[in-house]
């Protein structure tokens, strides 16, 4: 398709969205002081020419830069411009024109050079499409306060039809492309295509600013740097498959990809000197093996078993100091970023990532809260956890307290090297706020909101005879970092940031298996901004 600048540049205002040669929308992320990136998805008949303009109206009468891009077989059919030379702290409006008609218009921002007062951010992760709909995603689409979009990952899931959820939970026509577990790269294009069918993810893309880390399942489920608990021989090198994941997600996210050839997900934005966000790589980049619980526990039940022995044996091999989340060159990163946010003295500094950090401890009452026709796969997972718990070891091995020494090494980072510091999270599909201790005590080093689930089902699918708040309530009881959870519904966070408190809030989702969308409960929490002695500590709004 020939693009023809005169003719689009000239006409398409005058001529209505063909939302059919963009049907996955359009999308912004990444925003910088100067720049943005843009994104959408344009195949009417082969590669081809196609132009774009941003502008300070919707009526795109003020231009404020425009440019061309080719939509190539290459990258799935996705172009992305790193749009550079805008005005910081603006609003923009943008579009991408062919000869055929112009995109969607969509809505975006640059961040603030300097003076920022504010900073909301809405925070998701875990969206698998068959569990349920996306109401999480449209109710911060809604929402005029929301600045940025941080996704900490599990945008898709890898799985098979019928695995999670089986035939039986799926919902009718939430239903995932290709059909089996996806391995390849036209696998991954084809699961993301068939993700962005969703009319509330569509319209969360073209009104907020994303930025995005991915966790296991836009890889494949418990992934590690060199394979994972869901990759097995039959499917090919492990690092074929990552490719491929890696490929398809910088083709399909709006963020920027690495400078240099490799999967780096890890980078920061700053929003003026109000704040520095740090989005790390977690899952797969520097992350050691995880420690396989589920083997211990095996081995606690065999005949004659040296209980004592087996513990310290795996205790041993927890605490080793090599083992890493981040990787040593991301470690280093990560504290000179923090350094360095200190010095300009941003307020908070917000670090974007995909596991839980605080403890979890398993209480004893889960296993009487377990749900009478739970499979045995169910049970093993609850009873291990709560054996695990009891054992004091953790119940949750791939999280961060499954990776002990290098949890340390964070929150000392950022006892040492920020000024506030508050860890976002995902994975668990249940939301959970966190007062992080430093090493050693004294202070805090962190606080923690970990934000749930946009539909993955969470302990409540589990822990049916529960009392209303009662899972809530034993799991604060046993982990005394835990200010606040709910761990019986999906939604997302919206965190407000100034510069003299964090007010948090929890937006819960009454039923994500209807297609209606009812009003979100709103639980909301508060903190203040750290000194010496680290960052207040949350509590109830």
């Amino acid at each position: 398709l020939a693009y023809g600048q005169s003719c689009a540049h000239a006409t398409t205002s005058r001529r209505t969205e063909r939302r059919d040669l963009y049907p996955q929308g359009v999308a912004s992320g990444d925003p910088l002081t100067e720049a943005v990136m843009l994104w959408t998805r344009f195949a009417p008949d082969g590669d081809g020419r196609i132009g774009w303009e941003i502008s300070e109206d919707e009526a795109f009468v003020q231009i404020a830069t425009r440019g061309e891009a080719i939509a190539s077989a290459r990258n799935d059919y996705c172009v992305k411009v790193d749009v550079r030379g805008l005005s910081p702290g603006r609003r923009y409006f943008y579009r991408f024109l062919s000869a055929s008609g112009p995109s969607p218009t969509g809505r975006t921002l640059t961040a603030p050079r300097a003076g920022a007062e504010r900073l909301n951010v809405a925070l998701f992760s875990c969206a698998n499409l068959a569990w349920g709909y996306f109401h999480a995603y449209g109710d911060a689409a809604a929402r005029d306060d929301i600045d940025l979009v941080l996704h900490v990952g599990d945008y898709i899931y890898e799985l098979e039809r019928g695995a999670y959820p089986s035939a039986a939970d799926a919902l009718a026509g939430r239903t995932i492309e290709p059909p089996h577990e996806i391995v390849s790269l036209d696998d991954y294009t084809h699961r993301y295509a068939s993700y962005h069918a969703d009319p509330d993810l569509l319209e969360l893309r073209r009104l907020k600013p994303i930025c995005a880390v991915w966790d296991d399942h836009e890889i494949a489920d418990n992934a590690w740097r060199e394979g994972a608990l869901n990759h097995q021989s039959n499917e090919g090198a492990f690092t074929n498959r990552a490719a491929a994941a890696a490929k398809a997600y910088f083709d399909w996210l709006p963020i920027r990809a690495p400078a240099r050839r490799g999967p780096r997900l890890h980078r920061a934005l700053d929003w003026g000197d109000l704040a520095r966000i740090l989005l790390l790589d977690t899952r797969f980049i520097g992350r050691d093996r995880q420690i396989e619980a589920r083997e211990l526990a095996r081995r606690l039940t065999e005949d004659g078993a040296d209980r004592p022995a087996l513990v310290a044996e795996f205790r041993r091999a927890l605490d080793d100091p090599r083992r890493s989340m981040l990787g040593a060159a991301q470690e280093r990163w990560l504290s000179e970023t923090l350094a360095a946010s200190k010095r300009r003295g941003q307020i908070w500094q917000i670090l974007t990532q995909q596991v839980v950090v605080g403890d979890q401890v398993a209480p004893p009452e889960f296993t009487r809260m377990l749900r009478p026709e739970a499979s045995s796969s169910t049970r093993s997972y609850i009873n291990g956890g709560v054996a695990m718990s009891a054992l004091g070891l953790p119940a949750n091995p791939d999280a961060w307290a499954g990776y002990p020494a290098a949890r340390t090494r964070l929150l000392a980072a950022c006892a040492a090297h920020a000024n506030s510091a508050i860890l976002l999270g995902g994975d668990t599909h249940n939301c959970w706020a966190n007062n992080l201790t430093a090493p050693g005590g004294g202070r805090l080093a962190a606080l923690e909101f970990a934000g749930g689930s946009v539909s993955s089902p969470g302990l409540e699918r589990h822990l049916t005879l529960a009392a209303t708040g009662e899972r809530e309530r034993v799991m604060q009881a046993a982990n005394a970092d835990l200010a606040w959870c709910d761990v019986s519904h999906r939604g997302y966070g919206a965190l407000s940031f100034t510069r003299n408190a964090c007010a948090a809030e929890w937006r819960a989702v009454s039923d994500n298996r209807s297609p209606a969308r009812a009003p979100l409960a709103t639980t909301r929490l508060n903190a203040e901004p750290g000194g010496a002695a680290g960052p207040g500590l949350w509590t109830a709004a």
